[in-house]
C-alpha cells in the first residue's frame, strides 16, 4: 500500500531503486530469518538502513506524529499488528522543533487523519510530506510487535 498526494510524489530514480532494494531484500527472507536478526540497525546498501524493533503497541492518545526531512520511512511489520496513521504536513501543530541530529520533528494530533492496519509482512511508505504515527493498539488490546523501520535516504 502506498498512499499520498500525486503532486507530492517526487522520487527520483536513485530513491526509487533504494526502495526496491529494501523490498527485494525483505522478500528474499523468511519470517523466521527476519525474526532472527538482532534488534538494532543494519545497513544493507547505500542509503538503505534497516532498524529492527520489538515493542508493545500503545493507545493513540499517548502518541505524537512525526516526520523527517532527509529520508522516507518504510514501516514493515514482521509479526504483529498495529494501526498506522498519517496526515499531510501542515495539518498539525508542531510539538517540537526539528532535530537535525536525530532527523525528526514531532507534531500534535491533526484534526483529520487516515489510518491502515499494518499486519504480518505488510508495509506502509511515508514520505517527508506525511506526518505519521505508528504502534497503535488494535481492538483495544496491547499487542507485541516485531517490526522494521526502513530508512531510505533522499540524497
Amino acid at each position: 500500500m502506498e498512499f499520498g498526494l500525486s503532486k507530492a510524489h517526487q522520487r527520483n530514480e536513485k530513491v526509487q531503486q533504494r526502495i526496491q532494494t529494501a523490498l527485494d531484500w525483505l522478500d528474499a527472507r523468511s519470517t523466521e530469518e527476519l525474526l532472527a536478526e538482532p534488534i538494532g540497525n543494519k545497513v544493507i546498501a547505500d542509503g538503505v538502513e534497516l532498524r529492527f524493533q520489538e515493542y508493545d503497541t500503545r493507545d493513540y492518545a499517548t502518541m505524537n506524529y512525526e516526520t523527517h526531512r532527509k529520508h522516507i520511512d518504510i514501516h514493515y511489520m514482521i509479526t504483529g499488528a498495529e494501526w498506522v496513521r498519517w496526515a499531510d504536513a501542515g495539518t498539525a501543530e508542531a510539538a517540537s522543533d526539528y532535530d537535525p541530529e536525530v532527523e525528526i520533528q514531532y507534531f500534535k494530533h491533526p484534526a483529520f487523519h487516515s489510518k491502515a492496519l499494518l499486519t504480518d509482512r505488510h508495509y506502509a511508505i511515508f514520505d517527508p510530506t506525511d506526518l505519521h504515527a505508528a504502534h497503535g493498539i488494535v481492538d483495544g488490546k496491547v499487542g507485541h510487535n516485531h517490526k522494521l523501520c526502513v530508512k531510505i535516504a533522499l540524497d
